[in-house]
């Protein structure tokens, strides 16, 4: 069973740790490796850019509070769990409006936080099964997860799959791939792209940047209607969570 991500993000240092702790010993009782991160900021949190399995988010920080945190992080990472913890019942209602996975109130116990985290992992190893794709490339047949691929680029009559593992070359047409490839949320920004619309971190004008640092060109008689889809694909992926 792959490593749980989690990461734990609160103002108040001593909450922090006793977190922390709580969630280490969660994983060691049942024996699961866990890899934990600790924040004492929203911004801290979103400054990582790395895509959590959990994250346990205060509300009530100084700066960037646990609501505003969460929005910016939606919009580049739709499936973190998100589990507030804080003491005012009343942003309850304001937690879910950015899809919170559950929520917790402060002082924060042992036992609910073992019985939040029991439900989070049997819901992300019971997640759908990723779509896999095998592709014929220069390197030879390579199997790749369909999320893990950012984009299809083509140039000089190539096809170059830029994806979290490495790029490889391969012969198909960018027609091809899109016919293949858009119902799993691929969309053509540009004539000489297909970008997988999970890895998108912002849109800003007519530059579109991806989660692993590159610009992707927007054309500009495609940019109403790109920007529709992605504003449908968030969403439509926000109502899953």
């Amino acid at each position: 069973m792959r490593m749980i991500k989690v990461a734990v993000c609160d103002d108040d240092k001593q909450v922090c740790a006793k977190l922390v702790t709580i969630v280490k010993e969660y994983f060691s009782d049942i024996e699961r490796a866990v890899w934990v991160a600790e924040f004492t900021s929203g911004s801290g949190l979103l400054k990582a850019n790395i895509r959590f399995d959990v994250i346990f988010l205060d509300i009530d920080m100084p700066g960037l509070n646990g609501i505003q945190t969460a929005k910016k992080l939606r919009n580049w990472d739709v499936n973190s769990k998100i589990i507030y913890i804080t003491n005012y019942g009343k942003y309850k209602s304001c937690a879910y409006q950015v899809h919170a996975f559950d929520y917790v109130e402060k002082p924060v116990r042992e036992c609910r936080i073992f019985d939040v985290l029991k439900e989070v992992v049997h819901y992300l190893d019971n997640a759908v099964e990723k779509q896999k794709y095998a592709f014929t490339t220069e390197e030879g047949v390579v199997t790749l997860e369909l999320d893990d691929i950012y984009y299809f680029e083509y140039m000089l009559r190539r096809v170059r799959i830029n994806t979290a593992q490495g790029n490889y070359t391969a012969t198909y047409s960018l027609k091809e791939l899109y016919g293949k490839f858009n119902k799993y949320n691929f969309e053509s920004p540009h004539k000489s792209f297909i970008i997988n619309m999970l890895h998108i971190k912002y849109i800003k004008g007519f530059d579109i940047l991806m989660e692993n640092g590159v610009t992707i060109p927007l054309a500009q008689k495609r940019a109403v209607e790109f920007k529709a889809k992605f504003n449908n694909f968030l969403q439509s992926t926000f109502d899953k969570i």
